[in-house]
């Protein structure tokens, strides 16, 4: 993203029209906490904001929040430094957590200089609420955050009359689906592209909706090869899939996707890990049912009250007494609830550690066959296994 802003900076939206990897800094841009910078009634620069942003919050302050956070925060800075974000407008700025609904949900909408909309929603926080919701895309639909998106969105960019976007990352590409689907016609209508980065899908059904068949050919989900939230739940629309260089769970890092010139770098297939990881995992959702995963979070969120944790930032903080705490939680529940809870536990530790020793059981015997298959008569393993070291 550093090298795209370094090589077209310079240049308006007007004088190279808005891409995909200007809805992914974007996606990124929304991540900054602006409580307290920026009001829902404030429209100001990007310029400004970044100005605003960096006089309450340190460069201390800033080192010790979570990655995604931290880098959005480096990213503020270089786009406020460059023609083609700096005069960029940004307004409507919302940041709601709920912890009695487990609510969490950020947006603003970003004005461009071509005079296009550009409503970004936020991915997952670090809060204890955002995290429970955005499980609960498993067993719950609409989550809260999904509705309000669609009343925010509805609301905030009725009155424009060019073209629009949206965008987010991970739950926020969600979001932004959600909405675009469900809003008015007359607003459906002026939507140019919805980008959703790594992110979860909808039950089935929700693909059978004429509102969603009428705005399919504009979404764009884009996933890395080793994408697993990009693909829990489903997603009727084929992503685009993205060369990362992380290994697996750390794809979901966006900015370990590879960008060539203006344009991703993509590959034609997911990795053998994703495909395997991704299937059991909604296998897995499907096999535990919707009450089953109530409780199960259930039993996390108390755990969290218990302990005093509202964010992950709190966890810094908690010893071994989570454990406890956490065993306890699980204590409390009628004994039909405790029952299928450590069942999930056995199930969910003896299918990973069936696939883990499976995994090096093949790995070990793959390595003996190529070993044994090498070894003439009178010659010393050693020497072989010599040999086969310096063909790798």
């Amino acid at each position: 993203m550093l090298r795209y802003i370094e090589k077209y900076g310079s240049l308006s939206f007007a004088e190279k029209p808005f891409n995909e990897v200007d809805s992914l800094i974007f996606s990124q841009l929304i991540y900054n906490d602006f409580k307290g910078v920026i009001g829902s009634r404030d429209m100001l620069t990007l310029a400004e904001l970044a100005e605003r942003f960096y006089a309450v919050n340190t460069d201390e302050e800033i080192d010790g929040l979570l990655g995604v956070a931290q880098r959005a925060a480096r990213l503020l800075t270089v786009c406020s430094n460059s023609k083609r974000y700096s005069g960029t407008l940004v307004s409507d700025y919302i940041d709601n957590v709920n912890d009695s609904i487990d609510k969490q949900i950020a947006a603003a909408n970003f004005l461009l200089s071509d005079d296009t909309l550009l409503v970004a929603f936020r991915g997952t926080d670090a809060t204890v609420a955002g995290f429970k919701e955005s499980a609960m895309l498993a067993y719950m639909f609409p989550i809260p955050a999904q509705i309000e998106a669609l009343h925010y969105f509805q609301e905030s960019a009725m009155t424009h009359d060019g073209r629009v976007m949206l965008c987010g990352h991970s739950k926020g590409g969600n979001l932004a689906i959600y909405a675009s689907v469900n809003c008015s016609n007359s607003l459906q209508k002026n939507i140019e592209g919805v980008y959703a980065f790594d992110s979860p899908g909808f039950p089935e059904w929700f693909f059978d909706r004429y509102d969603y068949l009428q705005m399919e050919s504009r979404l764009f989900p884009i996933n890395p090869q080793g994408s697993i939230i990009g693909r829990a739940l489903k997603m009727k629309k084929p992503a685009k899939i993205v060369v990362s260089t992380a290994k697996q769970g750390k794809q979901h890092n966006v900015s370990t996707w590879n960008i060539t010139d203006d344009a991703f770098e993509t590959a034609e297939t997911y990795s053998a890990e994703s495909d395997k990881l991704s299937a059991y995992l909604n296998e897995l959702v499907e096999y535990i049912g919707d009450k089953d995963l109530d409780v199960f979070y259930d039993a996390l969120e108390q755990t969290a009250n218990e302990l005093g944790v509202s964010d992950f930032y709190d966890l810094k903080k908690v010893d071994v007494s989570l454990l406890t705490i956490f065993i306890d939680s699980i204590q409390t529940l009628n004994p039909q609830q405790k029952e299928r809870f450590m069942a999930l536990a056995r199930k969910v530790m003896t299918d990973f550690a069936k696939g883990y020793v499976s995994d090096k059981t093949h790995k070990a015997m793959d390595y003996v066959k190529n070993i044994t298959s090498k070894i003439p008569y009178g010659k010393k393993r050693s020497e072989v296994e010599n040999e086969t070291a310096e063909e790798n």
